[in-house]
């Protein structure tokens, strides 16, 4: 097992030096020499294999400690360029340490192929076989998750549909449904965050309200699960965000003479409208009203100089600024996501919560879900997930190095790779809908 964890230990160090160092380069040249023994050991009595298999790496039948230094990367860069096994030969020399660990450095795509690569580099004492090629079941996978992801959200938009339905003809908030909506949609999030906040991408122009409101509940989950929340508290803080801006369906939206006056007294129509629902959580109102009101005393509407507003409050209040800013508004042209968290953050301690600004601003990222970025080698892709640390996210590529939209996207950890984001670009000048991708 000692050997086993030298060479992968080898393997990961080298890799990495091919990136960062020329040949001539000192440390290239140390990194290879170990990789060379480390195989000449493990290849004593015969051809030495490192298999993967579920994610993780093996000798022979025992699998190899994720602990142990550059087991978790070559797993990875072994999974995404598809290879289930990586066999090396007695004889294993520089010229094969070199090439190996120069295509093990290669960015993967549907196109690379592994093989060829090696043969291209005049490696002989490395043999290596492949994963099944699952792509298409993948594909299938993905899209089945996403369309169930989808008729979710589309679920909350008709449960907030109906409840301003309701106001609009009764005046009253018939918020029967809104509970068990939320509580789907909050175990969705902790199962799959980036997957729920791709969700928040989705926009309508006839029902601009309705998806805003879901868009907010999803980021105000987002920063409540920051924060380590019980279920709970984020379902109070799901259902209060979702219900936020439900004093606006109390007043005729396309109507430019009451445009006003839903702007300035929707927070104290909707609590007056859920202060009448059953049960003992007052959170809704309350959010209802006060997620208008600025921790340094502005805001609306009027209170005491010593009001404290309820915490879910101010989290709904950075997630409604945030959403408010990712669209477009008359005059403004919509901030790109990395934008809108800049400006949450210059917004802290006067208009927002400082410390959950901050929180806010962890959670969703440097590179927010959805943010349109260019990567050094020139291609485009949207940022899909995080990574392993802020700068180095998930990206489905869109577009390769000359501009050409790819037939088939594909995914890439940038914390396992030669590229890194260079820009966020507008999705606008591409004329991307980053909803379509995500």
């Amino acid at each position: 097992m000692n050997s086993a964890i030298a060479v992968v230990t080898a393997l990961a160090s080298g890799r990495k030096a091919s990136q960062l160092y020329p040949p001539a380069h000192p440390a290239f040249t140390d990194a290879i020499d170990s990789l060379v023994a480390a195989a000449t050991t493990a290849c004593a009595h015969g051809p030495f294999t490192l298999n993967l298999h579920l994610g993780h790496l093996y000798d022979g039948s025992t699998v190899i400690p994720e602990e142990a230094p550059g087991v978790a990367a070559m797993a990875e860069a072994l999974e995404t360029r598809m290879v289930e096994s990586l066999t090396l030969h007695p004889g294993f020399g520089p010229a094969d340490a070199i090439g190996l660990v120069e295509v093990l450095g290669l960015r993967p795509s549907p196109t690379l192929d592994v093989e060829a690569e090696l043969l291209a580099r005049g490696v002989t004492a490395v043999n290596v076989a492949f994963l099944a090629d699952d792509d298409e079941r993948d594909r299938e996978e993905r899209d089945r998750v996403r369309e169930q992801d989808r008729g979710l959200h589309r679920r909350l938009v008709t449960v907030v549909r109906s409840v301003s339905a309701s106001i609009a003809e009764s005046g009253k908030a018939d918020t029967e449904a809104v509970g068990d909506a939320v509580d789907e949609i909050m175990h969705r999030l902790l199962d799959d965050q980036a997957a729920v906040l791709g969700l928040a991408t989705l926009n309508s122009s006839t029902e601009n309200g309705l998806f805003h409101a879901v868009n907010v509940m999803i980021y105000s989950l987002t920063l409540g699960a920051a924060l380590g929340l019980p279920e709970e508290g984020l379902a109070s803080l799901g259902v209060s965000a979702l219900l936020h801006d439900i004093g606006k369906a109390a007043f005729d939206a396309d109507d430019p003479s009451q445009a006003d006056a839903m702007r300035r007294l929707h927070p104290e129509i909707g609590a007056d409208l859920l202060s009448r629902q059953a049960g003992g959580d007052p959170s809704p109102m309350l959010v209802a009203y006060e997620h208008h009101m600025h921790v340094d005393g502005g805001g609306f509407p009027d209170r005491p100089h010593d009001y404290v507003g309820h915490p879910y409050s101010r989290m709904v209040a950075i997630a409604n600024r945030y959403a408010n800013l990712t669209i477009a508004d008359p005059g403004r042209d919509a901030f790109t996501p990395d934008q809108a968290i800049q400006q949450v953050l210059r917004e802290a301690g006067a208009a927002l919560d400082p410390m959950f600004a901050r929180l806010f601003a962890k959670a969703m990222g440097v590179f927010p879900v959805g943010c349109l970025v260019r990567l050094t080698d020139q291609s485009v892709g949207v940022v899909r997930g995080p990574g392993p640390d802020p700068l180095t996210p998930v990206v489905r590529v869109l577009y390769d190095a000359d501009g050409i939209s790819l037939d088939s996207p594909f995914e890439t950890g940038l914390a396992d790779s030669a590229v890194s984001i260079v820009e966020v670009v507008d999705p606008g000048s591409l004329s991307v809908v980053v909803a379509e991708h995500l």
